[in-house]
């Protein structure tokens, strides 16, 4: 692979104390053979050299193309892209977002495999929609070019998923057994839609899965991914949270791992700038307490709601909640619009 130089733009005033150089490029795969094995192969080189030098990373690999969104001092990540731009395990990169700006990567280390039914031309289409963008002098935000880059084509409204309103997400957590997988399972053989399965990894050995599926939603969809409790502690997961207006807690019945969920998310919220509205699904009384008032000390919005029996009333429950945020939304934007117009 041939070089291609990579520099960054000052920092814009307001960015923070330490502002950082990110950098957010795709490439196709020449991969032969289990793919996780190579990745974490990369994962234990990056977490060695990179650390010390204070670069993150995030590397998915999906529909035989790597997409990898890194952080850190302009000149560590300029050293660190020019070597790896040489790494033969790859090729053809096209850098999707350059700026110099707050860190948003929480971890030094996170990595997924995307298995989906998308072929490797779907993906070089958005790829190629994404560049049309920043070659007009325009770029997505990092996070909003690695949504763009990684929903299937196929899916409904995936080339208005930045639209507000239209495209929407809401995550859902188990604090025991697989009650979330087994939703989204459910609702995508409901309305004959695919499950898109992911497995993610953080800088350690941890290994946990996360579906999704995304249903027709009126004019608009929304995407139901189920997220396994681990999987909240990974940087990736922590950096993408502004994404869900809400996330769903579906506790188990047990005072113990439903308290410990909350805890969970409240670390992961830690550094969102805009933390989700959560839900609890099912909390006993004395856990609901607990939970709430973990979630009041860490400035977050807990909304508690019945027992469930199965899948069917669990989404009763969320789409009728998501259907009170999009109202309440509404209304606002039209109180805005009405005083602006005023």
């Amino acid at each position: 692979m041939g070089y291609m130089p990579v520099s960054f733009p000052r920092a814009l005033p307001g960015t923070g104390p330490e502002p950082v150089a990110r950098i957010l490029y795709a490439s196709q795969s020449r991969i032969n053979g289990p793919v996780y094995a190579q990745m974490e192969r990369i994962r234990a080189c990056a977490v060695r050299h990179n650390e010390p030098l204070g670069v993150y990373t995030a590397l998915a690999h999906q529909s035989g193309w790597f997409l990898q969104w890194k952080e850190g001092p302009a000149d560590a990540v300029r050293q660190i892209m020019e070597r790896v731009l040489q790494d033969p395990r790859h090729h053809g990169a096209r850098i999707m977002h350059r700026s110099t700006g707050p860190r948003l990567l929480p971890d030094v280390w996170s990595m997924s495999i995307v298995q989906c039914n998308d072929s490797a031309a779907e993906f070089e289409a958005r790829v190629d929609q994404v560049d049309a963008v920043r070659l007009q002098g325009l770029q997505y935000a990092p996070a909003a070019a690695w949504r763009m880059l990684s929903t299937p084509l196929r899916h409904p409204c995936a080339d208005r998923q930045d639209t507000p309103g239209v495209f929407r997400r809401v995550m859902v957590c188990s604090a025991g057994g697989e009650a979330s997988f087994a939703l989204v399972q459910h609702l995508a053989w409901q309305h004959r839609q695919e499950v898109v399965r992911r497995r993610f990894a953080g800088p350690q050995q941890l290994d946990v899965g996360s579906n999704y599926t995304d249903l027709p939603d009126g004019q608009g969809a929304v995407r139901v991914i189920a997220m396994a409790r681990n999987g909240l502690a990974l940087g990736l997961t922590r950096a993408l949270l502004a994404d869900y207006p809400l996330v769903v807690l579906w506790c188990c019945g047990s005072d113990v791992h439903d308290v410990d969920l909350m805890e969970r998310m409240v670390q992961a919220c830690g550094a969102a700038p805009t933390p989700p509205v959560l839900m609890g699904l099912g909390a006993s009384p004395t856990a609901h307490r607990a939970m709430f008032q973990l979630a009041r000390r860490a400035g977050l919005i807990y909304l508690d709601a019945a027992p469930v029996q199965g899948p069917d009333e669990a989404w009763e429950l969320i789409s009728g909640q998501l259907r009170m945020m999009r109202s309440a939304a509404n209304s606002l934007w039209r109180q805005s619009d009405f005083s602006a117009s005023a």
